[in-house]
C-alpha cells in the first residue's frame, strides 16, 4: 500500500503540469474555473432564460455592460467557448492586453478607420459562419450604476446574409453597488456592502437583427425588470432587517429627530416595536389587518409602523394634509379598525378623537415592569433569526407580505388606497441604492411626510432596511429647522419638491449645505431659476427624479451615469432620467397600443417588481391601471436615444382647443421661463368655451404679472396661438391650492376653473 501511495506522489508534478497546459489551453475551461471558484464564497449567481441557449452555433450575444467580472458570468452561463468584442482602448492598456489575448478578445477598431471597421466586420462574419459564439457590448463601456446607456449601434453589419444567426440579448445585473466612489473628489475603494456579491445573467429569447439600437436596449431593460422581479436571495421585510442591523448595533441611531433633539438607539426602537406588536395583535384580533398611523415624523412613528409590521399587520399611512373628512373616510373605506395616533398631535391637527384611536400617551404606560424586563432578555440573548421568528412569526420572512397601505394624494380625485408589498419596496431600495452611489458616510434627510411613498420609502423603509441614518423633521414646512438639521447633522442626501426646495434655499447660506452631495427633487417640474440659483449656492446640480405613489415609488433619477460626476451633475437637461436598474419604461401609443419610436409623445408604461399589488377593494381600478403586467401612469411622455424620460404632462392636464391638445405644464414653463421666477406662482388649468370647446385659464399669485407683455413675450418665442391664453384668462388668486405633500392639488385647481363657467 505504501509503495503504492509512493508512486502517486512521484507523479503528482506530472499531473499538476498536465492540468495547468490543459487549462492554459482552454480558455473556456479556465473561465468556467475561476467563476465558479468565485462563487464558492464571493458571488452568488442567478440564471435565468438558460434553456433560450441554443446547443450549437452560430451565435451573437447583445449584453449590457455592469463589471469587469461580465466576462467571466457570461462564460460561465454558456455552452460553447465565447469570443468577446473588446475596444481599442481597453485592449491598449497594457495590464490587459495578456489577458486579452489569452481569452482571444476580439479587438474592436476605433470609429475613426473606416477600413478598419470594414475588415473587424468581414472578420466577424467569418467567425460566424464557422459556427463561434460571439459577445458584443453595444454600450461600448461599464455602466457607472447599473443603468442602461445608449447602445451605439446595432447588430445588423455584424450578421453574414446567408447565415442563420440566433442573436440572444442578456441583461447582467449587479446588485452590490460600486467597488469603488468618490467622496471629497477623490477616487477611493468601497467595502462590500453585500457578501456574497448578487450578481443575475437573464438570457432572453431570440431576436430579430433588425433591431435598432433603441429597440435593442428595449429589449435588454425589460429583461432586467423580468429577472428582479422574483425576490434576490437572503432579501428580508423591512422590519426583519431593521432588527438584523438593530441587533449589531443595539446602542446606534438610526432615527434621529432635529425638531426635538430627542433620539432613539436601535434598542429603544427594538423595546417599541416588541411591545406594541403584542399589544397590536390584542388590538386588532383579526378585525382588519390594517392598523391606521396618524403621527408625524418622529423616531417613535418609525418605531410605531415597525411594531405593526412585526404584528403582522400592516400600516395605513393616514394623510393628515388632506384634513380629518377625507382622511378618515380613506382609511374606514379600507376597514380600518384601528388607529395609532398621539393626543398630543391630535390637538396641534385640531382633529376630533373618534372611535379607533388609540393615543400612545395612554398605551405605552400600560407596560408593566414585567413585559419590559421579558422583552428586554428576549432582545439581549435570541439570535436574530430567532428574535424574528418570536416577535412577527407570520411575516418575518415573507417578502409578499404586504408592507404598507398608502393612499394616493387625491389630487385629481378621491384617494386611492395602494397596497405595496415588502417586496415592491425592497425592489425600490434596491434600485436606488445602486444609483445614489451609496456610502456608509451617508445621512438622509426625513423631511417628507411619511403618509406620502417617497417620505415613506426615503425618510423610513431604507434607512430601516440599510441601518442608513434618517433625520426626523415634524413639517416639511419648518425650512429654518431642516436648514439646521442640515448642517448639524452633515446630510448628504435631500429629497422633495421644487417648492420644498425653494423655501429651504431662502433660509439657508451656501455653509449650510456644504454636506449635501445629492438633491433629488420630484413631483413637480424643476424651474431652470431655482434649479441655477441651486447651482450657485453648491456647485452641485439638483437631480430630477420621478415616481408614483403605486410604483413604491421611484421610477427614475436624472443622475449621472459617470461615477466621476455622479451626484454632481445631472445628465439630460430637462429630462427626469433614465430608468433605475431593475425598471423598464416604455412609450406606447395610447390609440394603438404599439411601442412608439425615440421622440415620439405618447403614454408612459412601467413594469418591475415595484408595481403595486393593487389598489385595496377597487379590482376594476387596479384591471385599469396594469394591463399585461404594465402600469399605466396617466403621463404623457418621449423619450430619447439614450432611453432618458422627457414628461410632456398628465394625460388629464391637457386642454382640447379647436381639435389641437395643449399641455397646460407646456403653457406653465412658457410662463415661467418669461418671469424667471424661483417661486411657483403661476398655475395653468382649462375650461369650457361655446367656440373652441375649452380655453386656457391662468392663475397667478405674482402682484408684478404684466399680462400684455407676457402674452406679447409668448407670440415673439413662437408659440402655437393655441398655447397663448386671451388677457381676460388671467386670473389673480390669493394661493395656488397645494398638497401636504408640497405638489399642486389638480384637483381644487380644475374646481377653480369650473367655477369659471358658470
Amino acid at each position: 500500500m505504501s509503495e503504492t501511495v509512493k508512486t502517486v506522489f512521484s507523479f503528482w508534478p506530472v499531473l499538476v503540469a498536465a492540468a495547468a497546459v490543459f487549462i492554459l489551453l482552454s480558455p473556456k475551461l479556465l473561465l468556467k474555473l475561476i467563476a465558479g471558484l468565485l462563487r464558492v464564497g464571493f458571488l452568488r449567481v442567478r440564471v435565468f432564460g438558460r434553456e433560450n441557449l441554443p446547443y450549437s452555433g452560430p451565435i451573437l450575444l447583445v449584453s449590457n455592460h455592469v463589471s469587469l467580472l461580465d466576462l467571466l458570468m457570461i462564460q460561465l452561463v454558456a455552452r460553447q467557448r465565447v469570443r468577446f468584442m473588446v475596444r481599442t482602448d481597453l485592449l491598449n492598456f497594457i495590464p490587459n492586453r495578456l489577458i486579452f489575448w489569452y481569452l482571444g478578445a476580439l479587438k474592436v477598431p476605433t470609429s475613426g478607420r473606416p477600413s478598419d471597421l470594414k475588415a473587424f466586420v468581414a472578420m466577424i462574419h467569418e467567425r460566424l459562419r464557422a459556427g463561434e459564439t460571439i459577445c458584443y457590448f453595444p454600450e461600448g463601456e461599464i455602466s457607472g450604476n447599473g443603468n442602461l446607456m445608449r447602445f451605439r449601434s446595432g447588430v445588423q453589419a455584424l450578421i453574414p446574409p446567408e447565415v442563420q444567426v440566433t442573436i440572444l440579448p442578456l441583461r447582467l445585473g449587479m446588485l452590490h453597488g460600486r467597488l469603488t466612489g468618490i467622496h471629497d473628489n477623490k477616487l477611493h475603494l468601497r467595502p462590500l456592502h453585500r457578501w456574497p456579491v448578487d450578481y443575475s445573467v437573464a438570457i432572453g429569447e431570440p431576436v430579430e437583427a433588425g433591431l435598432s439600437p433603441f429597440q435593442m436596449r428595449q429589449k435588454i431593460s425589460e429583461l432586467g425588470a423580468m429577472a428582479e422581479r422574483q425576490p434576490q436571495p437572503g432579501e428580508l421585510p423591512v422590519h426583519t432587517a431593521f432588527l438584523f442591523h438593530a441587533k449589531r448595533h443595539p446602542f446606534g441611531i438610526t432615527f434621529y429627530d432635529a425638531s426635538t433633539g430627542k433620539h432613539l438607539n436601535n434598542f429603544k426602537i427594538m423595546m417599541m416595536m416588541t411591545l406594541l406588536s403584542q399589544e397590536i395583535r390584542k388590538l386588532d384580533d383579526g378585525r382588519s389587518g390594517y392598523i391606521g398611523v396618524l403621527l408625524p415624523n418622529m423616531p417613535a412613528a418609525a418605531g410605531v409602523m415597525l411594531g405593526v409590521m412585526c404584528a403582522d399587520r400592516t400600516p395605513a399611512m393616514m394623510n393628515y394634509s388632506a384634513g380629518q373628512p377625507v382622511a378618515m373616510d380613506s382609511v374606514r373605506r379600507a376597514g380600518v379598525k384601528v388607529i395609532l395616533t398621539s393626543r398630543k398631535f391630535l390637538e396641534k391637527l385640531k382633529w376630533e378623537a373618534t372611535e379607533e384611536m388609540v393615543f400612545l400617551e395612554d398605551l405605552v404606560p400600560s407596560f408593566s415592569a414585567g413585559r419590559k424586563l421579558r422583552a428586554m432578555l428576549m432582545l439581549t440573548f435570541l439570535l436574530p433569526r430567532g428574535l424574528a421568528h418570536t416577535i412577527a412569526p407570520h411575516s418575518c420572512f415573507n417578502v409578499f407580505h404586504q408592507a404598507a397601505l398608502i393612499f394616493s394624494s387625491g389630487s385629481t380625485g378621491r384617494p386611492k388606497a395602494v397596497m405595496l408589498t415588502q417586496r415592491n419596496i425592497n425592489c425600490d431600495i434596491q434600485a436606488f441604492f445602486r444609483v445614489v452611489d451609496w456610502s456608509r458616510r451617508d445621512v438622509l434627510a426625513g423631511n417628507l411626510p411619511m403618509f406620502h411613498s417617497f417620505g415613506f420609502m426615503v425618510g423610513f423603509a431604507f434607512p430601516a432596511a440599510s441601518g442608513t441614518p434618517s433625520v426626523f423633521t415634524l413639517n416639511p414646512l419648518e425650512s429654518a429647522t431642516i436648514v439646521k438639521a442640515i448642517r448639524d447633522y452633515k446630510i448628504t442626501i435631500m429629497c422633495g419638491t421644487p417648492t420644498f426646495l425653494q423655501r429651504y434655499m431662502s433660509k439657508a447660506t451656501p455653509e449650510d449645505f456644504k454636506s449635501l452631495r445629492l438633491c433629488i427633487t420630484g413631483g413637480e417640474k424643476l424651474r431652470t431659476e431655482l434649479a441655477d440659483r441651486y447651482r450657485e449656492m453648491t456647485g452641485r446640480d439638483v437631480i430630477e427624479g420621478y415616481g408614483c405613489t403605486e410604483l413604491s415609488p421611484i421610477v427614475s433619477i436624472n443622475i449621472n451615469n459617470s461615477i466621476y460626476t455622479l451626484s454632481t451633475r445631472s445628465d439630460h437637461p430637462g429630462s427626469i432620467g433614465a430608468p433605475l436598474p431593475g425598471i423598464h419604461a416604455r412609450i406606447i401609443d395610447p390609440e394603438t397600443g404599439v411601442e412608439v419610436p425615440p421622440g415620439v409623445d405618447g403614454n408612459l408604461q412601467v413594469r418591475s417588481g415595484t408595481v403595486m399589488k393593487g389598489y385595496l377593494n377597487e379590482l376594476h381600478l387596479t384591471d385599469l391601471a396594469i394591463k399585461n403586467d404594465y402600469y399605466d401612469t396617466g403621463d404623457v411622455a418621449h423619450m430619447d436615444q439614450d432611453g432618458y424620460i422627457y414628461i410632456t404632462g398628465r394625460s388629464s392636464r391637457f386642454s382640447k382647443i379647436g381639435g389641437e391638445m395643449v399641455p397646460h405644464e407646456g403653457v406653465e414653463d412658457a410662463i415661467v421661463q418669461l418671469r424667471k421666477s424661483e417661486e411657483r406662482d403661476v398655475a395653468v388649468a382649462g375650461c369650457k368655451d361655446a367656440s373652441k370647446g375649452e380655453r386656457l385659464i391662468v392663475f397667478y399669485t405674482a402682484d408684478d404679472m404684466d399680462v400684455p407683455g407676457t402674452i406679447a413675450a409668448m407670440r415673439e418665442m413662437g408659440l402655437p396661438n393655441i398655447w397663448i391664453p386671451k388677457a381676460d384668462g388671467f386670473i389673480k388668486v390669493p394661493t395656488l391650492p397645494m398638497l401636504g405633500s408640497g405638489k399642486l392639488d389638480l384637483k381644487k385647481l380644475k374646481e377653480m376653473a369650473a367655477e369659471l363657467d358658470q
